[in-house]
């Protein structure tokens, strides 16, 4: 089980943080993710896997004015 923004969710096999902001309707939003507090960078999306037990924070970047 890994926790996304402090909820519970069942990883899939081989999941990358790409295919978990899919899953999650980020498609291609502007968005930061941290891994166990730890910040990937955004050209590790489609590569970079989220191990289970994971803790990953999931923050979309808005402009304002």
């Amino acid at each position: 089980m890994i926790s996304v923004n402090d909820k519970p969710v069942e990883p899939e096999p081989d999941l990358t943080v790409r295919k978990l902001l899919d899953l999650g309707g980020y498609g291609a939003a502007m968005v930061a993710v941290w891994i166990d507090d730890d910040l990937v960078p955004r050209k590790e999306y489609c590569s970079r896997l989220v191990p289970d037990g994971s803790d990953v924070r999931i923050v979309l970047m808005i402009a304002g004015g």
